[in-house]
């Protein structure tokens, strides 16, 4: 082995050994469970345990990540309860399939392996380093699954967090940051990878924005948060809105695609941002697909005026979706609006125009639009309209793969979803299983889609000469 290639593993070595992984402690009292009354006190807080974990191995995240998968497990149904509870949005059975995928399919340290190039100049590496403490907002629609998704990506990174909570699930979230640091704390001594405040506001979020010891933000919530995070003059990655459209052509199966959009667009009553929120069809098969969604349980209002009384009522003035009905049940939207239905619907369905505000509204709600085309180029021109230009998600069902490419590139989105349902782009499948890595912040409008560990790293060059050096010296 010559002097080039000892070097290589002497470098590689010494990056990934598992070296000692004992319990250490940063010295911050644990009692308060990653919980401060200021945001000065708890950044403070994550930085002093930043400066200890900047320095462990890999091994030693990895110990920290799988002491937040175990402490969770027996907790998620409760978690799900707990968070239906508090918000008032979605379902139980949704929000445990979320849980499970932001606890199982959250890459870790495994995607951050060193990249080496090698030749007579000598030896360059390319390793992910921690920005240090990342200031994280998340939403009401997904608080616990984004503080332990998140919390396990930017460990993961070797940074810890400070998470501002949405006012509207405060209790759920600080639970799930005390359960967390005390699951870390048991098995790694270790206080604060994750910390927030007991009284969270607006004000300490834009406070938390402009504090020199936050490195980045990572923002999962409104247009506005986003905004002010993006002026911010700190490196962000900026979750956006979406307004996903379901593509459906001729050729597609019927069948499928009814059962895919009606399970996915009705999955946790429509909050997900990359949930279907429009269905825009081929005409030749719009009743055939109707008829089949209905077979799914979806319920069709006949009369076009029914659309109107939706939208007038749960459409805000600010043409915002009114949180009176986000998240809420299909049978309490019907009931609100006095429309008569039997059964149980799961989703509300209706043919609409395509400039109607139940399209042009991101509702996130179970109320789906449909809007019939003569022709998938008028179809996927919809789409385009419809989706306003945001690159978040979108849907197409097809057998059609010329139609299916194109419909790919035109879109544009972050996530783009073929012949099934779109909550399988957040990693979520139709029996909680894994089907790729979680998706909790998808950062359209600062260009990372769908986010892992390595987009919360600085990608650092390391360059050693000294081979290169020494065959000169020798010649």
């Amino acid at each position: 082995m010559d002097q080039l290639e000892e070097r290589i593993k002497k470098i590689l070595t010494e990056e990934l050994a598992n070296i000692s992984t004992a319990p250490t402690a940063n010295h911050v009292d644990a009692s308060n469970h990653g919980i401060f009354k200021t945001v000065d006190e708890a950044i403070a807080a994550a930085k002093a345990t930043e400066d200890v974990l900047v320095d462990k191995p890999l091994a030693f995240r990895e110990k920290i990540i799988d002491a937040i998968k175990d402490g969770f497990r027996p907790y998620i149904e409760k978690m799900a309860n707990d968070i239906r509870d508090e918000t008032g949005m979605g379902t139980v059975e949704a929000k445990i399939a979320k849980l499970n995928n932001a606890l199982y399919n959250t890459p870790g340290t495994e995607i951050l392996q060193p990249e080496a190039e090698t030749g007579d100049g000598g030896l360059v590496m390319y390793e992910y380093a921690p920005f240090g403490v990342i200031g994280a907002v998340g939403p009401s629609t997904n608080p616990s699954e984004t503080v332990i998704a998140n919390g396990i990506a930017m460990i993961a990174g070797g940074n810890t967090v400070y998470f501002g909570a949405h006012p509207g699930a405060k209790n759920i979230t600080r639970w799930t940051v005390e359960k967390l640091n005390e699951f870390v704390f048991e098995a790694t001594g270790m206080t604060n990878v994750v910390v927030s405040i007991e009284e969270p506001s607006i004000e300490s979020v834009q406070e938390m924005m402009q504090h020199p010891d936050i490195a980045m933000l990572s923002i999962t919530g409104g247009p506005a948060v986003v905004h002010q995070a993006m002026i911010s003059g700190k490196k962000t990655i900026g979750a956006g809105a979406g307004n996903p459209p379901a593509m459906v052509d001729a050729t597609a199966n019927i069948a499928l695609a009814a059962h895919n959009i009606v399970d996915s667009s009705s999955f946790d009553n429509n909050i997900l941002c990359t949930a279907e929120k429009e269905v825009i069809v081929e005409s030749s098969v719009k009743d055939e697909l109707i008829a089949a969604m209905q077979n799914e349980g979806a319920f069709l209002l006949s009369d076009p005026a029914d659309a109107d009384k939706i939208a007038k009522m749960a459409i805000g003035p600010k043409g915002d979706p009114d949180r009176k009905f986000v998240g809420k049940d299909a049978t309490l939207i019907l009931n609100a609006a006095g429309i008569a239905y039997s059964g149980s619907p799961k989703l509300i369905i209706v043919e609409t125009p395509l400039d109607h505000p139940l399209v042009t509204t991101e509702m996130l709600m179970p109320v789906l639009p449909i809007v019939s085309c003569p022709t998938f180029d008028r179809v996927l021109a919809a789409a385009v309209e419809s989706e306003q230009g945001l690159h978040h998600t979108a849907s197409i069902h097809s057998e059609n793969l010329p139609n299916i490419n194109k419909a790919a590139h035109r879109m544009n989105t972050s996530i783009f979803v073929v012949n099934g349902p779109t909550y399988a782009g957040t990693g979520v499948s139709s029996t909680g299983a894994h089907s790729g890595a979680s998706a909790l912040t998808i950062a359209t409008p600062t260009g990372e889609g769908t986010t892992t560990a390595k987009s919360f790293t600085r990608r650092r060059r390391l360059n050693s000469p000294e081979a290169f050096s020494l065959r000169s010296w020798e010649a």
